[in-house]
């Protein structure tokens, strides 16, 4: 199979530079593949799809689910927060927020 936009087949040579009958032969292996497949679901009547879960998708997806319920932010914290810096009651501590700054920019190297 050639990636034309690359112009490289599936072999990882340049298409036209190389041996023709290996991409001939992949490609024929994935049609021949595709054909036995499409046979086998109109054959038998049922094409019916099923997936199967593990275990631990099954624990990553109920992960999800309650995490998708509890908000994203403390509205109540963002409201103090905003309440503070209006009346001048906030203060920002710069060299922490530096500190942190340079604390990821570590982690990230």
């Amino acid at each position: 199979m050639t990636d034309v936009i690359r112009n490289i087949n599936s072999n990882s040579q340049v298409a036209g530079s190389g041996s023709k009958s290996t991409a001939k032969t992949v490609d024929d292996a994935s049609s021949a593949k595709a054909n036995s497949t499409a046979a086998a679901a109109a054959g038998n009547g049922n094409t019916t799809d099923q997936v199967d879960l593990t275990s631990s998708a099954q624990k990553i997806d109920q992960v999800i689910s309650s995490l998708s319920a509890e908000p994203i932010a403390d509205r109540q914290k963002i409201d103090e927060i905003k309440s503070a810096l209006a009346e001048g009651r906030y203060e920002i501590n710069s060299a922490a927020i530096a500190d942190k700054l340079i604390e990821i920019d570590e982690l990230l190297k």
